[in-house]
C-alpha cells in the first residue's frame, strides 16, 4: 500500500456492514439469502411506538438509511421483505467479541459509539503506530485485522485519521484493504451525504438545500454551513473536507464474569427462574475470577418467546461475595416485576469486581451490635419496598411517675 502524503497512515477502520443481519444470519442459517430489515425504537423515537430502521439485508441494495422510518422504508422495500425484532444484547455480546479478538492483535482499539441508530455496533478503529516493526507494512497490518474478523464479511480501510480510514472501509471489497492516497478532497467529492456521522433528519435537509454529496458540501463556505446547521454543519463541513480531530481513544476493559443456561421449554413461573439464577450464581462465584473478590453489579438477559429480548440490571447495595447475598438482592427486584413473556434462556453477567475482602467491623461491642440491626432492617426495607414495621424501645421521662411517660417506643429506620 501506498504512503499518504509521504506518512505512513495512523489509523485503519474495521467496518462490518449489515453486522446485525450478518449476526442474525449466524443464528439463524435459514434467513441468510432472504430479504429483511431490523426495525425497532431509536434515538428520540425510543419508547414512543415508532419504528425505524436499524438494518437490512444486502440485497435489498442501499436506498434504505438508519433511523429511517419503518412506513418510508416499506414504500421502498419488496414485498416478501421480512421485520425482524432485534436482539441488542446479542449484537452488543458478539461485536465485544470482535473487539477483544482485534486488542489481541493491536493494543489501541476504539469502537464507534456516535452512531446512535446502529448502537455503535459493527465499526472500529485500530491504531496502527508503530505495528510495521511486529507486522511490516500496511498490507500485512490489515492481513492480522482480517483474519481477526474472519467470521464476517468485514471491510477494512487505512488513513490518516478516522474519517478517511472509515471512507476507506466503506469503498474497499470484500477480504480487501483500501487506503485513501493524495488529496482526499477528490476521493470524498462524489460520495453521497449519507455516509456522514449524522441522523436521518440532517440527512433530509442536506438533500432539502440540494447538498447530495460531500462535493457539493465542501464547495460551500464553513461558515455558511454553520449557520445552518449549528455544530452539526461545521462537523459535516470538515469531514466532507477530509479534516478530522477526533482522536483515536482506546476503550477500557471491564473484567467480568458471565454464565448461562438454556431452560427446556420456555417459562414464565418464578418457580423455574429463581433456582435457574441460584444456579447461575453458584457457577459464577465458583469461578476463579471471583475467588475472594466481591461483585458490585448483576446482568439478567433472557430470549423472550415471539418477543424482543428482556435485559434486567441490579446493582448492590454493597459488594456482594457470595451466591446468597447477591441471590437476596436479584430475588428482591424480581418479587414486583411483570415478564413481557415466556424465556428461553438466560444470561447471568457480574461485572463491578472489586478485591474488597470484607468490611471492617466496630471494635465496641454494642456498634457492632446496632450495624447488624441496621443491615437486617436494610435487608427488610428492600424486600417489602416500605420502611418495615420494626420499633425500638427508647427511654423519654425515666424519672415520671406517670408510666407511659417513661418509655416509648419508636420505628427504626436504616
Amino acid at each position: 500500500m501506498p504512503t499518504l502524503d509521504g506518512k505512513r497512515a495512523a489509523v485503519a477502520c474495521i467496518h462490518i456492514p449489515n453486522f446485525m443481519w450478518q449476526v442474525e444470519s449466524l443464528r439463524r442459517p435459514d434467513q441468510a439469502g432472504k430479504p429483511a430489515i431490523i426495525v425497532g425504537e431509536t434515538g428520540a423515537n425510543a419508547g414512543k411506538g415508532a419504528q425505524s430502521v436499524l438494518d437490512w439485508s444486502p440485497d435489498l441494495g442501499t436506498k434504505f438509511t438508519r433511523g429511517m422510518p419503518l412506513s418510508e422504508a416499506l414504500a421502498d422495500a419488496r414485498k416478501d421483505v421480512t421485520l425482524l425484532e432485534p436482539d441488542i444484547p446479542l449484537y452488543r455480546r458478539t461485536f465485544g467479541e470482535v473487539l477483544t479478538s482485534l486488542e489481541a492483535r493491536c493494543p489501541d482499539v476504539e469502537p464507534d459509539t456516535e452512531s446512535a441508530e446502529s448502537y455503535g455496533l459493527g465499526r472500529a478503529y485500530v491504531g496502527i503506530w508503530g505495528l510495521d516493526r511486529l507486522y511490516g507494512d500496511d498490507a500485512q497490518v490489515v492481513r492480522a485485522l482480517s483474519n481477526a474478523v474472519n467470521q464476517f464479511d468485514a471491510r477494512i480501510g487505512v488513513g490518516e485519521n478516522k474519517w478517511l480510514a472509515y471512507i476507506a472501509a466503506s469503498a474497499s471489497s470484500s477480504g480487501r484493504g483500501l487506503k485513501i492516497t493524495g488529496e482526499p478532497g477528490r476521493f470524498l467529492a462524489k460520495l453521497p451525504v449519507e455516509l456522514l456521522p449524522i441522523d436521518f433528519k440532517l440527512v433530509t435537509r442536506l438533500h432539502g438545500f440540494g447538498l447530495h454529496t460531500m462535493g457539493d458540501i465542501a464547495a460551500l463556505p464553513p461558515g455558511a454551513m454553520q449557520a445552518q446547521f449549528g455544530n452539526d454543519g461545521t462537523l459535516v463541513s470538515d469531514l466532507s473536507n477530509g479534516i478530522d480531530h477526533r482522536p483515536l481513544v482506546s476503550r477500557r476493559t471491564e473484567e467480568t464474569v458471565s454464565e448461562y443456561l438454556e431452560f427446556p421449554d420456555a417459562t414464565a413461573s418464578m418457580a423455574m427462574i429463581l433456582p435457574a439464577i441460584e444456579s447461575l450464581l453458584f457457577r459464577a462465584y465458583t469461578r476463579p475470577q471471583l475467588a475472594r473478590r466481591y461483585a458490585r453489579e448483576a446482568k439478567l438477559e433472557a430470549s423472550v418467546l415471539r418477543r424482543s429480548p428482556w435485559t434486567m440490571r441490579v446493582a448492590f447495595k454493597e459488594p456482594a461475595g457470595s451466591r446468597t447475598k447477591a441471590l437476596f438482592s436479584i430475588k428482591s427486584k424480581l418479587d414486583d416485576l411483570a415478564l413481557p413473556g415466556p424465556i428461553e434462556d438466560m444470561r447471568l453477567t457480574l461485572s463491578g469486581l472489586t478485591g474488597e475482602a470484607g468490611m471492617q467491623e466496630s471494635l465496641w461491642t454494642e456498634v457492632r451490635r446496632d450495624q447488624k440491626l441496621q443491615e437486617a432492617v436494610s435487608q427488610l426495607e428492600a424486600r417489602l419496598g416500605t420502611t418495615p414495621p420494626v420499633y425500638q424501645v427508647r427511654e423519654l421521662e425515666p424519672w415520671s411517675r406517670i408510666p407511659e411517660r417513661r418509655h416509648a417506643l419508636v420505628q427504626l429506620s436504616p
